[in-house]
C-alpha cells in the first residue's frame, strides 16, 4: 500500500503548543472559538476539537460534558467579553447607545455563531449577565418591570434584524444594480419612493445607519417614560 498523505495543518493546529499545556475548560471554549471562527460551526466536533488541542476527544469530556454544553459555553465565552456599560455617569440612553453597539460589534467579529447565539437560551452566569444590566439600566431609569421587558425585547430585536440583514447580505440585495435595472425598466409611479430611496442608499453606511435605527428605538422607549397626561 502507498504511504498516506499528510493530513492539512488547519490555522487552529497552531493554537497548540509543542509541550501541550493543561487541558482546562476554558482552553477547550476558547480554542473551539478560534475553531468555529476559523472554520464555521459545521467543522466543530469532539473529534476535530480534539485534534485542535492535541488531545484524545475523550479527554474533553472531562471537562465538557458533551455537544450542548460545548455549545453553550460557546455563547458565555462570547458574551463574557461584551462591555457592560454603566448608566451613571453617562445616562441611560447613552449606556444603551454603548452597550447595544458594542453588541453588535460583537456578534459581527463572530458570524458564524450569530444563530447559536440568537437562538440558545442563556444557561451559564456569563450569558446572563448582559441581560441582568440592562433591566438595571432600564428600571433606573424608570421602566416598570413590563416596560423594561418590552424594552429588552424591541432593543435585541432590532440588533439581531440588523446584523442578520448585514451578515446575510439581504440589504445589499435592496441596494443593489440588480435592483436599479428593474426599477428602471418599471418607472410605474408607485415605485417612485423607491427609487429615491434606491439613490439614497449609495450613500448607505452600517454603522451610521445602525445608530440611526438605534435612535428611533431610543425615541420611542423615551415617550413611553414621559408622564401620562390627565
Amino acid at each position: 500500500m502507498g504511504a498516506q498523505a499528510c493530513p492539512e495543518v488547519h490555522v487552529v493546529d497552531r493554537l497548540v503548543n509543542a509541550d501541550r499545556p493543561t487541558l482546562t475548560r476554558r482552553r477547550i471554549l476558547e480554542t473551539a472559538l478560534a475553531l468555529v471562527d476559523a472554520e464555521g460551526l459545521e467543522a466543530l466536533s469532539m473529534r476535530r476539537l480534539g485534534a485542535a488541542l492535541g488531545v484524545e476527544a475523550m479527554s474533553i469530556y472531562h471537562h465538557v460534558p458533551g455537544k450542548a454544553a460545548l455549545l453553550d459555553g460557546l455563547v458565555a465565552t462570547v458574551l463574557a467579553r461584551l462591555p457592560l456599560p454603566e448608566a451613571t455617569p453617562i445616562g441611560w440612553e447613552d449606556a444603551v447607545r454603548r452597550g447595544f453597539s458594542d453588541f453588535r460589534r460583537l456578534l459581527l467579529a463572530h458570524p458564524a455563531l450569530f444563530t447559536l447565539i440568537a437562538s440558545r437560551p442563556p444557561t451559564e452566569p456569563e450569558s446572563l449577565a448582559p441581560v441582568a444590566r440592562a433591566f438595571a439600566i432600564l428600571e433606573a431609569a424608570g421602566f416598570d418591570r413590563r416596560d423594561a421587558t418590552t424594552a429588552w425585547d424591541t432593543l435585541l430585536a432590532y440588533t439581531f434584524g440588523f446584523v442578520l440583514c448585514e451578515i446575510s447580505g439581504v440589504g445589499e440585495a435592496t441596494r443593489g444594480a440588480p435592483m436599479l435595472v428593474l426599477l428602471e425598466e418599471h418607472p410605474d409611479p408607485e415605485f417612485a419612493a423607491l427609487r429615491a430611496a434606491h439613490l439614497v442608499a449609495d450613500e448607505w453606511d452600517a454603522d451610521a445607519e445602525f445608530a440611526r435605527g438605534l435612535e428611533v428605538v431610543l425615541t420611542g422607549l423615551r415617550a413611553s417614560l414621559a408622564p401620562t397626561a390627565s
